[in-house]
């Protein structure tokens, strides 16, 4: 008898191989549907993501900048992993697991260094350390995990450092989160379109979820890409990218992303009017610029709002009164007095915090009864107030010297860079940092949400930015 071999056993003609291969997908796909319809796709789509992110942290924190962003939390609480993770905690875990196997077996402990190593490491031990405070003052163990993993997320910035080179993350990584808005903005406008009635034009249904949040980061990105290196996408691609992100950016009705925009289309315009000749003549290109801009976005939502008879002017406009009038709006008001709350149990641990797991109870307007009630909450809608309350002063100064120094990396790379595509991405970086420091005084998700792993993924491809392309430039 022959005996055969392993190779050709392994063989793609190898019949009975492929048969088997066949039959086990057919299992896989078939048997979850026994159980319901939905674990056919969730199955399914949890196998896809392990076959591709198979033993590469780059398509692990690919995987994980997506399902971060895309997936509602509603997609989300349905992919509960063994142990009780979530989908984007595994995939965190996986890729570092394959960073460790690389780590030691390829790269024999030679780690990669960046401009942000000690601000981002400070950020982490603080939040270790909060955690054990928590555990400290007796709050209860499960809700210490539940909250300490959200700034632990930050680590993959540290995935990025070792395992992403420069012009991998301009020009992969990037436009992946921009394609990533954009699915977000699909679903904003699907559930809006779902939500309202069609027939009735003064129908207005917001659509407001965590994953909103990128909204503006992507449309700075998208406009500093547009103003610094047109070229590489073309004017056509990027103004579709720009009205498409405007109009679930403006369906949301978002006070704060609007007043953060805002803020970061002025960073914007600054650096980029700051590199060139002042002048009457530069100066009324800058203000054509953001006048365009904004002109872009109206458009879009006026064609939008008549396409579908639905009345999005007339909601942003009741919404805007309140940043003159903050006493017309009941959410103001119960945001305020979550604020002064927040404010007495910092007073009463303010240089560690009250430590992850703390709760406090705050009011708040249900609608359906019309009336402020008291609610138990682990968060509260201040990027700030969070971190003081959680971490104490300790952490709120370790979290801000972490976004100076990120800032200044930005600048360096947009002044010194040669390079359009690496002075986009840094101008962008700037104007995101200028309107997440605006938005975190009215939303906490930098550090109370499964976004933190985005922005600590942005930050990691900023970082290998500055390393790698600046190298380029001294050379």
């Amino acid at each position: 008898m022959t005996n055969i071999g392993l190779a050709e056993r392994l063989s793609p003609e190898n019949r009975w191989l492929l048969a088997g291969l066949v039959g086990g997908q057919l299992v896989l796909i078939a048997l979850p549907g026994l159980f319901g319809v939905r674990y056919i796709w969730m199955v399914s789509g949890l196998l896809l993501a392990a076959s591709l992110s198979l033993f590469s942290v780059q398509r692990t924190l690919m995987l994980l900048l997506v399902t971060s962003v895309v997936l509602p939390d509603r997609v989300l609480a349905l992919l509960v992993l063994p142990g009780g993770l979530r989908l984007p905690e595994g995939l965190l875990l996986a890729a570092a697991s394959f960073a460790v196997i690389d780590l030691v077996f390829v790269r024999g402990l030679r780690l990669r260094a960046s401009g942000a190593d000690a601000p981002v490491l400070l950020f982490l031990a603080v939040s270790l350390l909060s955690a054990l405070v928590g555990l400290a003052r007796g709050n209860l163990t499960t809700v210490v995990l539940r909250d300490v993993r959200f700034p632990l997320y930050y680590g993959a910035y540290y995935l990025v450092v070792q395992f992403v080179d420069g012009r991998t993350a301009v020009r992969w990584l990037v436009p992946l989160l921009v394609a990533c808005g954009l699915i977000v903005s699909g679903e904003y406008v699907l559930e809006f379109v779902g939500a309202i009635d069609l027939s009735m034009g003064s129908r207005f249904v917001r659509v407001a979820r965590l994953e909103g949040v990128v909204l503006p980061v992507c449309l700075l990105l998208v406009v500093n890409q547009f103003v610094h290196a047109p070229a590489r996408f073309g004017h056509a691609i990027l103004a579709v990218c720009f009205v498409g992100l405007s109009l679930a950016f403006v369906l949301t009705v978002g006070r704060g992303m609007w007043v953060a925009f805002a803020v970061g289309l002025v960073a914007s315009v600054g650096l980029w009017h700051s590199q060139r000749q002042s002048g009457r003549r530069q100066t009324l290109r800058a203000l054509l610029l953001v006048v365009g801009l904004l002109a872009g976005l109206a458009a879009s939502v006026t064609l939008f709002q008549r396409a579908t008879g639905s009345a999005v002017g007339a909601h942003a406009l009741e919404r805007s009164r309140a940043f003159v009038d903050m006493g017309r709006d009941v959410h103001v008001l119960g945001r305020l007095s979550s604020y002064l709350t927040t404010l007495q149990a910092i007073a009463n641990h303010p240089v560690l915090g009250s430590g992850q797991g703390a709760t406090l109870w705050f009011l708040g307007f249900n609608e359906e009864f019309n009336r402020f009630e008291s609610a138990e909450a682990w968060t509260v809608d201040n990027l700030y107030l969070a971190l003081a309350w959680k971490m104490g002063l300790v952490g709120l100064a370790s979290f801000l010297w972490l976004g100076w120094r990120l800032a200044r990396l930005a600048v360096q790379v947009f002044r010194h860079s040669t390079q359009a595509e690496a002075r986009a991405f840094a101008g962008g970086v700037v104007a995101s940092l200028a309107a997440m420091a605006v938005l975190g005084l009215s939303d906490a998700a930098m550090v109370s949400g499964r976004l933190a792993a985005v922005f600590g993924l942005l930050y990691g491809m900023l970082a290998v930015t500055h390393r790698d392309f600046l190298q380029e430039a001294n050379r």
